[in-house]
């Protein structure tokens, strides 16, 4: 896989090898599902429609078989499983949205799984562009993340015996005796990746570190603990960009990955800059689990064909041409728990077209350009200005960007704005000076907006850091 030296192509036989580099515990030695994802990556595009039309095909008879909510919908619309065969085919069904989950929850969940399934969670959404959705999932859909993340790590060339540390909330590092949280300034450790790769397979030590710290205890952490991979939200790799950047990278860092958050252009390029790596990251949500992984050496982001299906399409359901920007619509293959097809995951993305330099054959979409439901209650203009200010930020000196480690833009219900920023150490004065230059370039009569350093920037009850917020969104 291409990494920032230009790697060439990968091949079947390369990830086979690879593959082979990851030791399976014994009680997993006979299991090939990790074997089946390399072969699926190198079908031709024939082998691929049809192994996309056998699995949409399956989908539309079990629910048309187990499903309430399927069953009345294809009665209503005149049609029957047989006639749902082809991706193409989805388009005789409306998109399913987050209200139509909510609405019809009970009945979308199956009255009969298939033999050896069983439920095995329900996940919820976080809520923060709106009213929470729960999800049922099956045994099998659950299964699916620990194995395409293995892929990802793959496809990163990550050693699986390496030593991996997390910068998360607490809620999501693994707990202390009798379920007690990790507190601020402690380290947990485990003897292996198990939360993120699964039972399958040997592999190194992992430490996790409360992203309640603040920024420059979690710089120190890094470096004291040597790792080998760094795994955070998004906007916690970006803040650790900010505190590295008057210190060397650390040493024997071989890799980083992103996860829950979307990362921006300018996000990618400062942490990539900082520390000299390519950031890894997927693309999922939690009603479907993991969609997509980003290929370094394409820019775009393959479809874990094996697990869903995924269609660019504008605000009437239709497919975009490559190069054009539509809703991220997901169909689940796997989860049979509460099948979800065609649901509209509330993001927006590029469609992309022709073959990905990086050899592989899986479907892809390019750029995810955000939530839109997080633009739906916003005036028309708030994004023009947001852009205007992560590209000053983006574009920043060294001798101003230093003391920078947060950032959070609030907008105001009357149209103001407020940039809240903590620093390490002296606010230079020049640091006002540009930022305010370029939001009164974004525009002949910008809102206004004032700069305020703070101790801390709150998080919600959730721990996700948001670098924006608005009192125009859903609370």
């Amino acid at each position: 896989m291409a990494g920032r030296g230009g790697v060439l192509a990968t091949t079947k036989e390369i990830e086979q090898e690879e593959q082979r580099r990851w030791k399976p515990l014994p009680e997993w030695s006979a299991v090939k599902w990790h074997d089946g994802l390399v072969t699926r990556e190198f079908v031709t595009q024939e082998q691929e429609e049809a192994l996309e039309a056998n699995a949409i095909h399956a989908v539309a008879r079990f629910v048309a078989e187990q499903v309430p909510y399927y069953q009345d919908l294809f009665k209503r619309l005149g049609i029957s499983a047989d006639d749902i065969r082809r991706p193409e085919d989805l388009l005789k069904l409306p998109v399913l949205t987050r209200s139509d989950v909510q609405e019809h929850k009970a009945s979308l969940c199956a009255r009969t799984l298939p033999e050896g399934q069983r439920v095995a969670s329900m996940v919820k959404t976080s809520g923060s562009t709106g009213q929470p959705v729960e999800v049922y999932h099956s045994s099998r859909s659950a299964m699916m993340f620990p194995i395409l993340k293995q892929r990802q790590m793959r496809w990163a060339r990550i050693d699986p015996m390496g030593r991996i540390g997390m910068i998360r909330p607490p809620k999501d590092l693994p707990r202390g005796p009798e379920g007690r949280l990790l507190e601020e300034g402690e380290t947990c450790e485990r003897d292996t990746w198990s939360v993120q790769v699964g039972p399958y397979f040997q592999t190194g030590r992992l430490v996790g570190f409360s992203n309640r710290n603040d920024v420059d205890r979690q710089v120190d952490w890094v470096e004291e603990q040597r790792l080998d991979y760094l795994l955070g939200h998004a906007a916690e790799l970006e803040h650790l960009a900010f505190g590295f950047q008057d210190r060397q990278p650390p040493e024997g860092l071989r890799g980083i990955f992103a996860i829950a958050q979307q990362l921006a252009p300018e996000m990618r390029q400062r942490i990539e800059r900082t520390f000299s790596l390519d950031v890894q990251e997927n693309y999922g949500f939690n009603e479907i689990g993991i969609v997509a992984t980003r290929c370094v050496e394409g820019g775009r982001y393959h479809v874990n064909a094996e697990h869903c299906l995924v269609e660019i399409v504008d605000d009437d359901g239709y497919p975009c041409a490559p190069g054009e920007r539509g809703h991220v619509v997901t169909t689940t293959l796997v989860n049979a728990a509460m099948p979800l097809i065609r649901y509209d995951s509330g993001d927006l993305a590029e469609a992309v077209g022709g073959p990905c330099p990086c050899g592989r054959s899986l479907p892809a979409f390019g750029d995810i350009h955000g939530r839109y439901r997080r633009l739906l209650d916003l005036p028309s203009d708030t994004f023009r200005y947001w852009n205007a200010l992560r590209t000053a930020l983006g574009d920043l000196p060294e001798n101003l960007s230093k003391p920078l480690r947060q950032y959070q833009l609030h907008q105001y219900r009357d149209g103001s704005y407020e940039l809240r920023i903590v620093i390490a150490g002296t606010f230079p004065a020049a640091f006002s000076e540009r930022v305010q230059a370029v939001w009164a370039a974004a525009a002949s009569d910008p809102p206004s907006l004032v700069i305020r350093v703070v101790d801390e920037i709150p998080r919600p009850p959730g721990g996700k850091f948001q670098d924006f917020t608005s009192d125009f969104s859903p609370t």
